[in-house]
């Protein structure tokens, strides 16, 4: 760094000033560089040296708006702004130095906070739509659990009991989505703290899948199974089931019927392809279906995918496996494949 007057005398000064972040800059009255404390900065038009003028170190934009700043702190002592050049964002400090007739101007380069706030702003807004869909989704099943809680907690002589029953099939329909909802809510917190843990023992898919198609009630009854029903996996039944039911309730949703579910053992893995005949999802939004807050469509409609996708593809993955979307002729296909039992001797 140039001498500035009696800084050189102070021992180490050079060194303090190379270490700071903001780069340093002394220009005079006549906008000539008189002291800088690094020769390097993106701010910098070209290499300064001293004596050169303002316009030649910066240049353009930044020169202009640093001899305002310098014009300003000769009038009030101090100035402030921000410098975008597009690529990298300043934040400038000019302050007028009492004893002589300098102006020290800080330059912090502060694009990397720009980029979080940016990140920031983009979380919120996520979070703020992804409770929107959550608020929608337990709406729907909930308000319909509570109709009719409430019509058969009534006694009401024109409901005969095949009405009865038709409901209660219809609430226990609805229940298992809010519970579904209320599980896959649990498991995004835990996920986010990073506090999900899973366990490996042997899972039968056909069994894990049957389960999870039973319980579905007579949703259940609009899905058909198929495949190798000996084939068995490692991984955690309990979560192996969470990501079926999230499969199969976005083909029910979003899909349609036949929905299948074909289990087939290649290699070291143990896989299961559920497919429906639905028009799948959109060409552009394929790459970002498993993104946490995508709803994988073009409209608002909310819907299971967005939560349950990204979910599965976590859990499938600390299971040691892999979730994949793709499309063959006709069909939407979402693969979950996780290590197999194999059998020795």
């Amino acid at each position: 760094m140039a001498d500035l007057h009696d800084w050189a005398s102070v021992p180490g000064i050079n060194e303090v000033l190379a270490s700071l972040p903001e780069t340093i800059v002394a220009i005079d009255d006549n906008l000539r560089l008189r002291a800088v404390n690094r020769t390097y900065s993106p701010v910098f038009q070209r290499t300064p040296a001293s004596g050169d003028r303002l316009e030649e170190i910066f240049g353009g934009k930044a020169a202009s708006l640093i001899a305002g700043m310098v014009d300003t702190a000769q009038r009030t002592g101090a100035a402030h702004a921000e410098l975008d050049t597009g690529a990298d964002l300043f934040q400038i400090t000019a302050q007028r130095l009492g004893s002589a007739p300098l102006t020290l101007l800080a330059l912090r380069n502060v694009t990397g906070r720009r980029h979080t706030e940016r990140a920031l702003i983009d979380l919120i807004q996520d979070k703020s739509s992804f409770l929107t869909a959550v608020s929608h989704e337990l709406r729907t099943p909930l308000t319909a659990v509570l109709g009719y809680a409430q019509l058969l907690a009534e006694p009401d002589p024109n409901l005969d009991e095949a009405v009865r029953t038709a409901m209660v099939h219809d609430m226990t329909d609805q229940a298992w989505d809010l519970a579904g909802i209320v599980e896959d809510l649990l498991a995004v917190g835990r996920i986010e703290i990073g506090d999900l843990r899973v366990v490996s023992v042997p899972v039968n898919l056909a069994g894990n899948v049957a389960q999870v198609i039973e319980s579905m009630g007579s949703q259940g009854s609009r899905i058909i199974l198929k495949g190798d029903r000996s084939v068995t996996g490692v991984g955690d039944p309990a979560r192996f089931r969470q990501v079926v039911r999230n499969l199969l309730s976005n083909a029910l949703t979003h899909g349609a019927e036949p929905v299948t579910v074909e289990i087939t053992a290649h290699d070291s893995n143990a896989a299961l392809r559920i497919k429906d005949q639905g028009p799948g999802v959109p060409e552009n939004l394929a790459e970002s279906i498993f993104d946490q807050y995508s709803t994988g469509t073009n409209t608002a409609t909310p819907g299971r995918v967005g939560i349950g996708l990204w979910i599965s593809k976590e859990l499938t993955s600390l299971m040691g496996g892999q979730l994949t979307y793709h499309r063959e002729p006709g069909e939407t296909v979402f693969q979950v494949a996780i290590p197999r039992v194999t059998r020795t001797g």
